[in-house]
């Protein structure tokens, strides 16, 4: 094996360094371009931001779960509406879970909506997670200093335009309804009341008193048991009217998500031989019209 003498080896090396200011010089230029671009993007994001209202943030703005059984977490990803967390766990006396995966989501909310004549507004739609189409109930997050009664009241007036009778009596009067939204062209007013919670910090969904007579909460539930994903708070609205002109016809343009979705008018009978056929394909909703058609059956009998 021939050996590099040390002439050849310097001689090489000189070669090389006399590449060292160029390189040094594009690596400098190339990160130069990087941060020009990367702050130029932040600029455009805060300008859009402030155009829109917002906040330039990833970071997720629901509440994040912590028992005594909560060793520690650690973030793995996030964005304004999910995270995913690696949590340590204690489980019983002695056992400890290292690798304990945790989904945070915002809390959300359902609604069975029932018209007047007694038949249910429900979606046709399509969504990521879920294969063909999928018939679906109203729903939403909670947004932030909004209690899950008034984020149901404002996504079931956003993507159906129908509410109760007492909602649009409220309405017609020019009155607001106390809760806190972002903002947008609708007749939901602002309020500093805070959010009522339960002993284990979580909110309370109660319907106020001047709208029993039409809206029905049916309890809150976690979406998965050891894993999180949120709490459902879900609810009932009876013998709903239009609030605004068009309000609950197929032809009716959503004022929420833009989503490519037909509105369906539904009997009691089709809803309920669609739910045995599994065609409200996300479980959450499918128990949202469960407990809705069993709390009818109850209290109509």
């Amino acid at each position: 094996m021939a050996i590099t003498s040390s002439k050849s080896f310097h001689g090489n090396f000189s070669g090389k360094r006399s590449l060292l200011p160029f390189t040094f010089l594009l690596v400098g230029a190339l990160s130069l371009f990087y941060f020009q671009k990367v702050a130029l993007s932040e600029e455009g994001q805060k300008s859009n931001a402030k155009a829109n209202g917002g906040a330039v943030s990833s970071a997720y703005t629901g509440n994040l779960w912590k028992t005594d059984s909560t060793l520690s977490k650690k973030l793995l990803g996030e964005t304004p509406f999910a995270r995913c967390d690696m949590h340590r766990v204690k489980v019983g006396e002695n056992k400890i879970v290292d690798d304990w995966i945790f989904m945070e989501e915002r809390d959300a909310i359902n609604v069975a909506v029932f018209m007047e004549n007694g038949t249910l507004l429900a979606f046709q739609q399509q969504k990521y997670a879920i294969p063909g189409e999928t018939l679906s109930p109203v729903g939403g997050f909670i947004n932030n200093g909004e209690s899950p009664f008034d984020a149901a009241r404002r996504e079931v007036w956003e993507e159906l335009g129908v509410g109760s009778s007492r909602t649009k009596e409220i309405l017609s009067h020019g009155g607001k309804l106390e809760h806190s939204i972002e903002a947008k062209a609708s007749p939901f007013g602002t309020s500093e009341t805070l959010v009522k919670l339960d002993e284990h910090g979580l909110m309370v969904g109660d319907v106020s008193d001047d709208e029993s007579g039409s809206w029905v909460f049916l309890g809150k539930y976690r979406t998965m048991a050891n894993r999180g994903g949120g709490f459902i708070y879900t609810y009932l609205l009876r013998e709903a009217i239009p609030l605004v002109e068009g309000g609950g016809a197929s032809e009716y343009v959503s004022r929420g998500d833009a989503e490519d979705q037909t509105l369906l008018h539904l009997s009691r009978e089709e809803v309920t031989e669609a739910l045995l056929a599994g065609r409200f394909q996300e479980v959450k909703w499918a128990a949202t019209l469960a407990l809705g058609l069993l709390y009818l059956e109850k209290h109509e009998a």
